[in-house]
């Protein structure tokens, strides 16, 4: 069973003012360890931008 425990080796960079409009972040888990497509886990960052 995976719980989520370990190294985080998957990273989101950014420079401080990209940074700055990070809204939220998470890490997207398989439902199941079975079911998982990687022994990654996606970093999803979401971001406010304005041009």
């Amino acid at each position: 069973m995976d719980t989520g425990a370990g190294w985080r080796i998957d990273y989101a960079v950014a420079s401080p003012g990209l940074a700055a409009a990070a809204t939220a972040a998470e890490v997207d888990l398989a439902p199941s360890y079975a079911e998982r497509w990687s022994d990654h886990s996606p970093v999803i960052v979401d971001l406010e931008l304005s041009f």
